[in-house]
């Protein structure tokens, strides 16, 4: 499937509410930040990052670039690329939003990036919740008024137990799991 990137107004306002999470629940000032699978919006991306030390953003989307602290970098759906790039970086969170519902082994991707932690650091997670999962595909499949290209290639919907299997797969400690949106959607931090 060719991936298009394109937004409505009200996938716009989903993505709002979903990334105010990532405000609401993380310090970012001079944080070393990682961005899996943050899209191709590089101005709203660079506005939601300004107080950030350093910030990496991975996709397969667009062509990578470097401009002073923010260096996007697409992966081209190979994780083994990123290794040049990345080489010896640690970082202090690892946000990837709206990305694990698309991977068909999401616990690879983590347990990949998970080298490039600091001591403290932690992944900080969102996806659809199991509640949404109905609600999605009548507003994607059936009205057309949300991106449903993006949502055919949702692999599975979240709740804690889906968090905690990841938690198994990764070795990681679920160290928060919550609801948000209406119960609609899924945020968890693995440490």
């Amino acid at each position: 499937m060719e991936y298009k990137n394109t937004y409505n107004i009200l996938d716009k306002l989903i993505a709002y509410f979903r990334n105010r999470e990532v405000f609401n629940n993380n310090n970012l000032d001079n944080k070393k930040i990682l961005d899996f699978g943050c899209g191709s919006d590089f101005n709203a991306l660079k506005k939601r990052y300004e107080k950030t030390k350093e910030t990496f953003l991975i996709d397969r989307c667009a062509n990578s670039f470097k401009e002073g602290k923010f260096t996007f970098v697409n992966y081209e759906d190979s994780i083994e690329n990123l290794d040049n790039e990345l080489k010896e970086k640690k970082f202090d969170i690892i946000i990837m939003c709206a990305i694990i519902e698309h991977l068909d082994y999401p616990e690879k991707i983590i347990n990949y990036l998970k080298k490039y932690l600091t001591d403290d650091g932690y992944f900080f997670l969102t996806a659809p919740s199991v509640y949404s999962k109905p609600v999605l595909e009548f507003m994607g499949f059936k009205l057309g008024i949300i991106n449903s290209d993006l949502l055919s290639e949702h692999k599975r919907y979240y709740n804690k137990k889906e968090y905690d299997d990841l938690s198994q797969k990764t070795n990681l400690n679920l160290e928060k799991f919550y609801f948000f949106e209406l119960k609609m959607n899924t945020a968890a931090i693995l440490k």
